[in-house]
């Protein structure tokens, strides 16, 4: 599936809003520079055009990656960036599509039993975190696994 589609995926129903909390040793609202240097292991990405994100008119690029390991699945977190390079929300995809039902089950327990919405083959399921959202966008017979963070 394109980098397009499954942004666009795990974006269903993720509206970006000001600054309140963190990822990691992050903070909303931080620039890519200011990223770099707080996360260990980050480096700079040059996004291709079908890896932009758009929602509601809005552009978000992702222009630090990192390759980290959430809830015990390793993977890759892409930060990324609004138009005016601020921070927005951070998009972790799996390496292995197999481990969406760890992170699911690593989620649950770790912030109780989520808000559901399914439609179709897609699970969403929703969680916050310290006031962070966090969601998780499932659809294993399509080989989507995209879990997001953004200020709740």
């Amino acid at each position: 599936m394109r980098a397009t589609a499954s942004l666009a995926i795990a974006g269903l129903a993720l509206l970006p809003t000001p600054a309140s909390a963190d990822w990691e040793t992050t903070r909303w609202g931080m620039s890519p520079s200011e990223t770099l240097a707080s996360l260990d292991g980050a480096t700079s990405h040059n996004p291709a055009p079908d890896e932009i994100y758009k929602e509601a008119g809005k552009s978000y690029t992702p222009l630090v990656v990192l390759p980290v390991e959430i809830e015990g699945v390793a993977g890759r977190a892409s930060l990324l960036f609004d138009a005016d390079d601020r921070l927005t929300f951070v998009l972790f995809k799996p390496d292995q599509i197999a481990d969406c039902r760890t992170l699911q089950g690593a989620l649950t327990q770790r912030h109780g039993a989520p808000d559901t919405l399914g439609a179709g083959s897609i699970l969403i399921s929703d969680w916050q975190d310290n006031g962070d959202a966090v969601k998780l966008t499932s659809a294993p017979s399509a080989a989507i696994c995209n879990l997001s963070y953004s200020a709740g």
